[in-house]
């Protein structure tokens, strides 16, 4: 009960932490660099503006869902009960409130990846990782679950106090002196447009997590932690598998798209589509496979029993086609990015999210939960498949009438 409450409570604060760092980059970055190139001191002093700023946004976010956090809580596991809800709420202040460290950290990664120094970012990581399984393993015997969250917290601080540049703390006081002025709200709002789209994309591309944890908890007591582990298993790998693909088709779509040369991007799109689909089914029958003979030898121990371990594979076959959906999504929505169809391709993932909770809940009536878990991954997945590829037949369509 305590692991499945500390599942649940993490899932909003990581959500919110992986959107945070994987598009605040791509939104700051080109508008921190264009600064730096005008005026180094300009671009120091802009960088502790948006930080301040950010950090402040985030903490009366923070403020805000944890004022609410029975509400949002009791909405996505109350069926587990009252104390349930309380307890995971319990759990998840405190890693609410770290999110602000989040920010900070977030902004200093950028700050070095403008300088070149991709290292630090990567090590501060790896540390923190071997930091928070430390704290887990060296806590746990004395404080139960709550080691979890001490680890948590203290992987972020840490985090932050690596990454954060504090060569540059003397340009406070100057950003302090331009904080109310009439351009530094126009710098946040230029920023605010270029990473809206990006985060309210990603929320949706995220609710998979929502909708996973929000349905398992409706299941048997302990069918939150297998849920969580098999999706872990399924999704890392497959993404393991197609992020080569990704990484080398990006790059060359963007000059082919930019040189005018429609064919060859066509191409490359359909190849990298079927390189995808192909190792994507590989792996996701390599898991269904394989993956129990090591998983009834490696989890069966302590509080782990052999049945345990049973209950999580006899949910490897719910996962199957949303698995493959996981594997490919990214490979449809590339080609979009490429074309500046950002906001086309939040609507879509919008809708996605939207009827992926009407198809679950209506067959969750009818067929209880595990299928309406998987039915509603399955919508959520190739909705967004679906409608990539509809626009992007289009919009080839386009470009190869232009080009004749």
């Amino acid at each position: 009960m305590e692991l499945d409450a500390f599942v649940s409570a993490v899932t909003l604060p990581t959500i919110l932490i992986t959107i945070i760092t994987g598009t605040l980059n791509d939104a700051y970055l080109p508008l921190l660099k264009k600064k730096q190139l005008k005026n180094e001191d300009e671009g120091n002093v802009y960088f502790i503006k948006m930080v301040i700023y950010l950090s402040l946004i985030m903490l009366a976010c923070a403020l805000l869902l944890d004022v609410f956090s029975t509400q949002i809580l009791h909405a996505l596991f109350g069926s587990r009960g009252e104390s349930f809800v309380a307890f995971t709420g319990s759990l998840m202040r405190w890693m609410t409130y770290s999110m602000t460290f989040i920010i900070v950290g977030t902004f200093g990664n950028a700050y070095l990846y403008s300088k070149g120094r991709l290292v630090i970012p990567s090590l501060a990581y790896l540390a923190g990782s071997i930091i928070n399984l430390s704290l887990i393993i060296t806590l746990s015997p004395h404080i139960g679950i709550w080691s979890m969250v001490v680890g948590f917290v203290a992987t972020i601080a840490f985090q932050f106090n690596v990454v954060f540049p504090y060569r540059i703390l003397s340009y406070f006081k100057a950003a302090l002196k331009s904080f109310f002025e009439p351009g530094t709200k126009s710098e946040l709002l230029i920023l605010f447009i270029a990473w809206v789209p990006l985060i309210i994309s990603s929320l949706a591309v995220r609710f998979d997590s929502i909708l996973m944890r929000s349905f398992s908890a409706r299941l048997p007591e302990g069918y939150i932690v297998y849920v969580n582990l098999v999706s872990k298993l399924f999704a890392g790998l497959v993404g393991i598998m197609t992020i080569g693909v990704q990484t080398v088709m990006f790059p060359h779509l963007v000059e082919l798209i930019h040189t005018k040369n429609f064919l060859k991007a066509d191409s490359q799109v359909n190849k990298a589509k079927l390189a995808g689909f192909v190792m994507t089914v590989f792996i996701v029958a390599f898991i269904f496979f394989v993956a129990p003979f090591f998983m009834r030898i490696l989890l069966t121990g302590g509080k782990f029993t052999q049945q345990n371990v049973e209950i999580l594979i006899s949910l490897f076959p719910y996962f199957l086609i949303p698995a493959i959906g996981w594997g490919i999504s990214q490979l449809y929505f590339q080609p979009l990015i490429v074309l500046g169809k950002q906001y086309v391709l939040t609507c879509i993932n919008i809708c996605a999210v939207a009827l992926s909770w009407l198809i679950a809940s209506i067959t969750y009536t009818y067929f209880g939960g595990l299928i309406a878990l998987s039915s509603g991954l399955i919508v959520l997945a190739f909705t967004g498949i679906v409608g990539a590829e509809v626009v992007w037949q289009i919009e080839k369509k386009k470009l190869l009438t232009i080009r004749e």
